[in-house]
């Protein structure tokens, strides 16, 4: 997945939710349409079926990016703080 660099957490967690409305809401309206529009959907009906098919893949995407810029990275587990660094070189000194 591409990388989108937001740099505040809540900023991530704001695209996070937006991409659940999208996706909820999206999904919810084309289950409602299919629904009343079965018999009677003409091309209209298909592009507006489309439409909200694409908004409910693009919440998926905004999801998917916060879950990726909200992960910690590897490197920042691993390797002490510099507030520990500077102790540490206060006591070898």
């Amino acid at each position: 997945m591409f990388r989108v660099p937001i740099q505040s957490r809540l900023g991530n967690y704001v695209v996070g939710f937006l991409g659940a409305l999208y996706f909820l809401s999206a999904t919810a309206t084309l289950i409602y349409y299919v629904v009343t529009t079965r018999d009677a959907a003409g091309l209209v009906d298909l592009v507006l079926q489309l439409a909200l098919l694409a908004s409910a893949i693009g919440g998926v995407i905004f999801m998917l990016i916060a879950k990726e810029n909200l992960k910690r990275p590897p490197a920042a587990e691993k390797s002490p703080s510099s507030r520990a660094r500077q102790a540490s070189a206060a006591t070898e000194s």
